[in-house]
């Protein structure tokens, strides 16, 4: 059995060829600082990602800028990148022990009537036994099925984040339209205070006391324009994208004028069953199942079949053996660590799921008592838009004068004001009901 030259450079030639190369991919942090203020809601990609998800025309709502948050924010394009790496193992669990190839060739020194060249090439095939392969694709694949449903938490995080500063931005502007009106009330009440002290009716004392409540007023104003900019900023960092591309979209924030219903029992069984990082946990306790099958085939050992021959004193002589570990252990060792690495996988997934029956316990409590506040803040409302709608008629009867329907004005204002914080604070809460499930409340 001879190997010439011209046989082994073209079998060298093609395992060469089929060998990965590398690919330089240099990474700039001013080439990366660039690309983010180039960022636009109205980037191809966005359009087709947002289609693809049923959300891909109208106005930027809640639903749409928690999408853009999805595509756009680093955690979800490093929670991908995470999953493809670990997905990435199951290739190289799937692969087999490659084969071990041995030439030897001993050359003779003393005087022989042959020739001096002895010739032994050997292959060692290694054999796995036990399902090992099998334990060991499973294990990978549990793996990578918890990373892909750590991207979907992540994903969830990125629209939590997005939610909370859109809610903050909405109650701002909420609070600044209120105050607008009532800047208005005032000065139309200083300038008929104003015509009353010409006339000699008033003191100038009152006077003075309605343009002190002007100025607080227009204090609160710029309070309330101060919080909606920095909510604005917290929302496109939210969002991923530059500050001048939410400054000019048309935002719909109306998704917060609504407090829906609960269903208890469903929203407790998404939780305990559905969240993401939850079947992550659960994924990955499978993998520990799987590696702990894994160190028990381990036992068993593996076998290597040693096929050769050589060439001697003339003669060719052909060769079959073969070896295996001889496992005095028994791979104790091992086995206990991945026994107990299941029983640490068991107690992380049944801490965070009753650390979620806490949540949705503490979120339901504060839900339900804040859409109760909402409720009764909005009957106060209505029962000062009536009190003002029955000065309004008084005043055209001549009973009152109209200064009598700017208090009643302000009053209904300041109402309307705690119908705003009682929504906002209801919204927090269905937000963190929302975080507790991981899924928008329909």
């Amino acid at each position: 059995m001879r190997v010439t030259a011209h046989q082994f450079i073209p079998l060298a030639a093609a395992l060469l060829a089929a060998c990965a190369q590398f690919e330089e991919k240099p990474l700039s942090a001013e080439a990366t600082g660039a690309a983010f203020s180039e960022r636009s809601l109205s980037d191809p990609g966005l359009l087709c990602f947002l289609k693809r998800e049923g959300a891909s025309s109208g106005l930027w709502t809640l639903d749409r800028l928690a999408l853009a948050g999805v595509y756009f924010h680093g955690d979800v394009a490093l929670a991908i990148a995470e999953a493809d790496e670990v997905s990435a193992g199951i290739t190289t669990a799937r692969q087999r022990p490659n084969p071990v190839f041995t030439f030897a060739p001993h050359w003779v020194s003393s005087p022989v009537p042959f020739t001096p060249w002895l010739l032994a090439p050997m292959i060692d095939i290694p054999i796995e036994t036990a399902h090992k392969r099998h334990y060991r694709i499973e294990q990978a694949e549990a793996l990578a099925e918890a990373a892909r449903w750590r991207v979907s938490a992540r994903a969830w995080a990125a629209r939590s984040r997005v939610r909370a500063a859109f809610l903050e931005w909405h109650g701002a502007g909420e609070n600044a339209r209120l105050l607008q009106g009532e800047e208005s009330i005032h000065l139309e009440v200083i300038t008929k205070l104003e015509a009353q002290l010409e006339a000699g009716d008033i003191s100038p004392p009152e006077i003075s006391q309605a343009r002190l409540m002007l100025n607080r007023t227009r204090l609160s104003l710029q309070d309330a324009r101060r919080l909606g900019t920095m909510a604005e900023a917290r929302l496109a960092t939210a969002v991923g994208v530059p500050l001048f591309e939410l400054t000019t979209a048309a935002l719909d924030s109306s998704a917060f004028d609504r407090l829906l219903g609960t269903n208890s029992s469903e929203i407790r069984r998404l939780a305990l069953t559905g969240r993401a990082d939850l079947i992550a946990l659960l994924s990955e306790y499978v993998a520990a199942e799987a590696a702990l099958k894994l160190e028990l085939a381990k036992q068993y050992p593996n076998l290597t079949l040693r096929p050769g021959y050589d060439f001697n004193s003339g003669q060719n002589r052909w060769q079959l053996g073969f070896f295996f570990e001889i496992p005095l252990n028994q791979n104790r060792g091992p086995i206990a660590q991945a026994e107990a690495k299941r029983i640490t996988a068991e107690k992380r997934f049944l801490s965070l799921q009753n650390q979620i029956e806490g949540e949705i316990d503490i979120a339901l409590a504060g839900y339900e008592a804040s859409r109760a506040k909402a409720r009764i803040a909005g009957q106060l409302a209505a029962e000062s838009a009536a009190a003002t709608d029955a000065t309004r008629r008084s005043i055209e009867a001549g009973e009152l004068t109209s200064i009598e329907l700017a208090r009643r004005q302000l009053e209904a204002s300041a109402a309307g004001a705690a119908v705003i914080s009682a929504k906002i604070e209801a919204q927090m809460a269905a937000g963190a009901l929302e975080a507790a499930i991981h899924a928008p409340l329909r």
